[in-house]
């Protein structure tokens, strides 16, 4: 990593878009960020605007999906800014297409260290459900 991007690191956490490029820093942003592309669906989603003007039928259609459940992985894509949805005329109305922001998105781990044992202390993690269940075995045994 660059000096000027290591500064550029520490100054800001949150997310952030220069250029075609779009910057993810700090544990709760990276955590959305990740969670909108956690999906199949919503990666080929994004694979496919890339390919040109693609509405919510077509996108449908190639992916082998309802409407209503492709609108939805769109809007969750929207809401991390990771694509727009422009409206366009259409036959019976208006066209939602779906559109890149950017074209490249870049997490920022280096700072996470710091703000972990911070975080840490503020708010610990919830045990995990496996654990909960390992206990609740030792418990009834």
């Amino acid at each position: 990593m660059t000096g000027e991007m290591q500064k550029e690191s520490k100054a800001r956490r949150g997310i952030w878009i220069e250029g075609d490029v779009m910057y993810v820093a700090g544990e709760e942003f990276i955590e959305k960020i990740a969670s909108a592309l956690a999906s199949l669906t919503r990666l080929r989603i994004v694979g496919l605007t890339f390919k040109g003007d693609m509405g919510i039928e077509d996108l449908a259609e190639k992916l082998s999906q309802s409407k209503a459940n492709i609108s939805t992985h769109v809007k969750r894509l929207e809401e991390a800014n990771i694509v727009r949805a422009i409206y366009l005329p259409g036959h019976r109305g208006v066209k939602k297409i779906a559109k890149p922001t950017v074209r490249e998105i870049r997490i920022i781990l280096s700072e996470l260290a710091e703000e972990v044992e911070e975080r840490i202390k503020e708010v610990p993690l919830p045990p995990e459900e496996g654990e909960e269940i390992v206990k609740s075995m030792g418990e009834t045994v």
